[in-house]
């Protein structure tokens, strides 16, 4: 599936007419920037640009660099025959293609690249294959990015923590880059969003350039400012040092450049119109909606799902998925009532259905939730087995890591059997068991098992077959079942970047949400950490029926897909005194919401954990001329009282606003709004309020 040149749904369109002021100097910049990425290298010719980006010269050398014998690219690719052609465009996306071969050793290397009728971004994959006959020699070090931007003022780099299960996943940073400094970061453990986000926003003066990289493993970017006032961005895979056996061919990380000028949030959010545009899944030809859904233990007999489905139909709740997650698999003597209990752990790997706890499979499930209005969403993670599962014995070649009593070894998507056994099995497991949401989880780092099975000559090799193999099994699931949704799970939002983005959503972006007893409110700063960079994005609700009527903990969690847990596990009985009332509205105001964050973000507070504070955030829809505003007190704020100005609005246009508890309405003009504010008073805390506005 090549999300990377479907047009999105109308409903959703790509405001083509509402790019910030100097978006048409950028957009001639990556026009230009991919040009000159094209000519030949050596060529003096250095483009300068009119408008918001006179200041920045573009080299002619290639935006990438690797060592070849020890020799750097810039020294060896003159030498290099050089071939370039261009795709026709479609959707507004026009490609390119740039080969350079080197006639000693057969090795090319090409460079795919994209530029967009409207976005002023470039994008780009680079490949290395071996046309000759003998291996390559030693190929390192390769960096699919690495070029310089011109510091035009002061310098800072834009950027979010991943998703480790803290409060602060997805803290945003904003780190001044003084001259002489370098500022480092990679994945962490071959999950790409464990440690950092792959995306960042780099700020000089009134000018910058959001970047983001597509690797579903370790990658690694650094920022250099010299004492000469130029940048050099540099980001690919950690550790690259192999060689190529003859016919072979490797790709290496997808690199994204955004251009922008004016304030740094116009760039997030036109990264989120770009990722929207062409980064967003389309089941069935239509963009992505995130899905509302309700979740279950999956060990719970087949009896109390059915039980459970029953007492939602009669309360007409409207949820879209009925969500199904580990624990239904094993023998019948792993049979575990709950998470907290039994062995359902040991037998991760074993996706046969437990005949304890589904006697006659999960199809009864799924059949009954669709007759009361909802697919059926069922958790898998089939790249860990645990030692001594049936697979794992059968097949010890398809897998990773040291056979050990109840070790973890991890399948080989790299292993083209392997990979095979996995497609066909998953996919006709989906078929026959009426499978619509296709859950993937990743609960270890994988970095160890790919390192210790290279050969000092092929380090690196491992990683990157088994992230091809991760994109080929996904495309391909997505292509044999056209309006499959696939949430990306990895111990919570570990695995986001700009390729796992482009065929998933990650619905529980961090295990944070996992405890009962947790505080809700980082909720709320996940929500405002991710969406610089993601618009589509879901968690849980933390404590699910625990904190029924708890309207500051659901909101706390409001995003562009939510999950929440009635009566998740067995011993958590139905009780028809529980607050459906409440649990009504708290989804009439989500159904209302969920649209908004499919248009620009626009913090309004800052964006962190602390509890003696207020959050706020909003999501404004220009297209729609509508928005909402969601501000907290949180526990420890000793604040009633808040004037909150909102950006985006019209300052000629009158705006209709609507308080979402007492439903009370008035108006206030737009210049009022952004110069003044929306004034909300909270009278508790812990509190919320949500606020809808509309253009009258």
């Amino acid at each position: 599936m090549n999300t990377q040149t479907k047009a999105p749904a109308s409903r959703f369109p790509r405001y083509r007419d509402l790019c910030p002021t100097g978006v048409g100097e950028a957009m001639q910049f990556a026009s230009e920037w991919a040009g000159a990425a094209a000519r030949l290298p050596g060529d003096p010719h250095a483009v300068q640009v009119a408008g918001g980006f006179a200041a920045q010269p573009l080299p002619p050398a290639p935006p990438f660099s690797f060592r070849l014998a020890g020799r750097p690219s810039a020294e060896i690719l003159s030498g290099w025959r050089v071939t370039c052609t261009s795709g026709l465009a479609a959707d507004g996306v026009t490609g390119q293609q740039v080969v350079w071969h080197d006639p000693q050793t057969g090795l090319e290397c090409v460079l795919e690249l994209q530029t967009f009728a409207d976005f002023p971004a470039v994008e780009w994959v680079l490949r290395f294959r071996n046309t000759g006959m003998a291996d390559t020699p030693l190929l390192e070090d390769i960096r699919p990015l690495d070029t310089q931007w011109a510091a035009t003022g002061a310098t800072q780099l834009r950027r979010s923590r991943g998703s480790p299960c803290t409060a602060a996943d997805f803290e945003y940073l904003v780190t001044p880059l003084a001259a002489g400094e370098t500022i480092k970061m990679a994945a962490g453990g071959g999950r790409s969003s464990n440690e950092w986000l792959p995306f960042f926003n780099l700020q000089t003066g009134n000018t910058g350039v959001v970047t983001a990289i597509g690797w579903s493993g370790q990658w690694a970017a650094d920022f250099t400012r010299d004492t000469a006032g130029a940048i050099r961005l540099r980001a690919g895979q950690e550790l690259t040092r192999l060689v190529l056996h003859p016919g072979e061919e490797i790709r290496t990380p997808r690199i994204l450049l955004l251009f922008w000028s004016g304030e740094p949030q116009a760039g997030h959010n036109l990264l989120r119109r770009f990722v929207l545009a062409h980064h967003t899944p389309r089941p069935n030809g239509e963009i992505l909606r995130g899905p509302l859904t309700l979740a279950h233990w999956g060990g719970m007999k087949t009896a109390g799902h059915l039980d459970r489905i029953e007492a939602y139909r009669r309360q007409n709740l409207g949820y879209e998925y009925y969500w199904v997650d580990a624990g239904w698999y094993g023998p019948p003597d792993s049979y575990s009532p709950d998470e907290f209990s039994g062995d359902w752990w040991k037998h991760v790997g074993n996706w046969t259905i437990n005949p304890a706890a589904h006697p006659n499979g999960l199809r009864p499930i799924s059949d009954a939730a669709a007759a009361a209005g909802m697919k059926f969403l069922l958790w898998f993670e089939p790249e860990r087995a645990v030692t001594g599962t049936p697979l794992a014995l059968e097949h010890p070649d398809w897998f990773l890591g040291e056979r050990k009593p109840l070790g973890n070894l991890l399948l080989d998507l790299g292993n083209p059997d392997a990979r095979r056994w996995l497609t066909d099995t998953i996919s006709d497991f989906m078929t026959k068991q009426g499978v619509h949401l296709y859950r993937q989880d990743f609960n270890f780092d994988p970095l160890p098992y790919w390192r210790a099975a290279d050969a000092p000559d092929r380090q690196g090799m491992t990683e990157i077959r088994h992230v091809e193999g991760l994109y080929t099994f996904w495309d391909e699931l997505l292509r044999r079942h056209p309006g499959l949704v696939i949430d990306n799970c990895a111990s919570g939002g570990r695995r986001i970047d700009l390729e796992t983005i482009s065929r998933s959503i990650p619905l529980w972006r961090s295990d944070w949400q996992c405890g009962w007893i947790n505080e809700p409110t980082p909720g709320q700063s996940h929500t405002m950490g991710l969406s610089y960079w993601v618009p589509l994005s879901g968690t849980g609700v933390l404590g699910g029926c625990r904190r029924a009527g708890d309207t500051y903990n659901f909101r706390s969690s409001l995003s562009a897909a939510i999950q929440f847990a009635i009566f998740p596990y067995e011993n958590f009985p139905i009780e028809e005194a529980y607050p459906w009332d409440w649990h009504r509205r708290m989804l009439a105001d989500f159904q209302r919401a969920r649209p908004l964050f499919y248009g620009d973000y626009y913090p309004l507070t800052p964006c962190g954990a602390a509890l003696d504070t207020w959050a706020a955030y909003q999501m404004h829809r220009p297209d729609l001329g509508e928005g909402m505003v969601a501000a907290f007190r949180r526990a420890q704020s000793c604040f009633v009282v808040a004037d909150l100005r909102l950006q985006g609005v019209e300052p000629d246009a009158e705006y209709e606003l609507q308080d979402a508890d007492s439903g009370r309405t008035w108006r206030q003009h737009g210049r009022e709004l952004r110069e003044r504010g929306v004034r909300l008073t909270m009278e508790a805390a812990p509190e919320s309020r949500l606020v809808f506005y509309r253009k009258v």
